[in-house]
């Protein structure tokens, strides 16, 4: 995006040295006006992808924490188009899938339903339920050839900025700050703990995602 906003940009220029030397300026006019266009979208694209990059990369930092028999993978991209995973954390009490959201506004939450603003936006939860969903359905295979039980995944939704207001009412999933995050893994205790303490599962699973690299529409790993 920030290339492609580079570039437009450039075009613009050209366009206006087209409208005032070369003697065409119907010509320069609509090409600086398409390539200003251009310029605006794809800028305000990939200041969105920068906001959240930061997000991601403070939640990183906040994972840290974590004790050392965890294990955490960042970026991971979901099969069909379907977007990323911003965190998979492995750990000996479960699999984790982290939301990251890194906005700076009032934030509201009332079940399922997420507002920003006053403004509804599509539910952060739903998100990031979906996301944990995908993530379970990949590694199935996984855990079926090592013998051992499909865990939950839980879906954890985690806002970056200290300034963010946020009322959370009756959420379906946890709702945490950067913070907290690393405590509240530690501490959780799922009603049925999955079995992630095997060295060799661990390694499959790491092993999996990160052959599914070279395979773009499925899961793929950036640890």
């Amino acid at each position: 995006y920030l290339n492609k906003a580079l570039l437009s940009f450039g075009v613009a220029i050209l366009g206006i040295v087209i409208s005032r030397y070369l003697g065409v300026p119907l010509v320069g006019f609509f090409t600086t006006a398409l390539a200003i266009v251009f310029f605006k979208a794809n800028f305000t694209q990939w200041g969105n992808w920068f906001v959240g990059k930061r997000g991601e990369l403070a939640v990183s930092e906040a994972l840290k924490g974590l004790p050392d028999e965890y294990v955490v993978l960042n970026d991971l991209i979901l099969p069909d188009g379907r977007g990323n995973v911003d965190h998979l954390v492995m750990g000996p009490n479960g699999l984790f899938v982290i939301e990251t959201k890194n906005y700076s506004t009032f934030v509201k939450c009332v079940g399922d339903n997420w507002f920003v603003n006053g403004r509804k936006i599509r539910s952060l939860s739903n998100q990031a339920k979906r996301n944990a969903m995908a993530v379970r359905e990949n590694l199935a295979a996984v855990f079926k050839n090592q013998g051992s039980r499909l865990p939950f995944v839980t879906p954890l939704l985690v806002f970056v900025q200290k300034n963010s207001r946020l009322s959370i009412k009756n959420p379906t999933l946890p709702v945490l700050r950067s913070s907290e995050l690393a405590s509240f893994i530690a501490r959780y205790n799922s009603a049925r703990p999955p079995s992630i303490t095997s060295p060799d599962l661990r390694r499959a699973i790491v092993h999996h995602l990160h052959l599914l690299q070279q395979t773009p529409d499925k899961l793929v790993a950036n640890a």
